[in-house]
């Protein structure tokens, strides 16, 4: 748990992105059943998607006035919410 603690706020978002792309992909192959040409095709949306939450958070970093909604805390609820609607949209 310390060395969580020692990460960069960035690198926890990045984490998180990583480990919810990864977890999709496994959710949607193999639970969800979804073809490999479908998944295939999708991946590429999906990763410009996780791509733009460790972006945006480096991005309002550099500002000096910082919001409650620049934590990591909630870029990773945004994320994990962002990966079940990916999941309920395949689902349905």
């Amino acid at each position: 748990m310390r060395r969580i603690a020692l990460l960069g706020d960035e690198t926890k978002v990045a984490c998180v992105s990583a480990l919810c792309l990864i977890a999709l992909t496994i959710v949607l192959k193999n639970v969800l059943h979804v073809p490999a040409a479908v998944l295939s095709r999708d991946i590429i949306v999906f990763i410009i998607i996780y791509s733009g939450f460790w972006l945006l958070p480096s991005i309002s970093a550099r500002r000096e006035k910082k919001s409650r909604f620049e934590t990591p805390l909630f870029w990773g609820l945004m994320i994990a919410a962002v990966t079940l609607a990916i999941i309920a949209v395949y689902a349905i």
